[in-house]
């Protein structure tokens, strides 16, 4: 029960990142690793054919801008979309 309780608490970001080199099925799964490969990261979608990347996180952990990092530092061109709704991070002019 108290793990239970304990999931409650936690806050739940979410970013949708364009990504604008990401052309193919061996990138999305890149893209997918890179971003499971933080701790934090509870969930991540690909959408290839429209190039974004909706990501779910602990805000208590991490931030949009430190994911975006660790996607550009894997080589991928990765900026917050615009218009990218519910999200929790610093870039509020979109």
């Amino acid at each position: 029960m108290v793990a239970g309780m304990m999931a409650l608490s936690v806050e739940a970001g979410n970013v949708v990142f364009k990504v604008t080199n990401m052309h193919c099925g061996n990138c999305a799964k890149r893209v997918e690793k890179t971003l499971k490969a933080n701790g934090a990261v509870s969930d991540v979608a690909v959408d290839l054919e429209k190039k974004t990347v909706k990501v779910t996180f602990d805000d208590s952990k991490t931030n949009a801008e430190a994911l975006q990092k660790e996607l550009t530092d894997a080589k991928f061109e990765a900026e917050v979309a615009k218009g990218c709704g519910g999200c929790k991070h610093e870039n509020t002019n979109h």
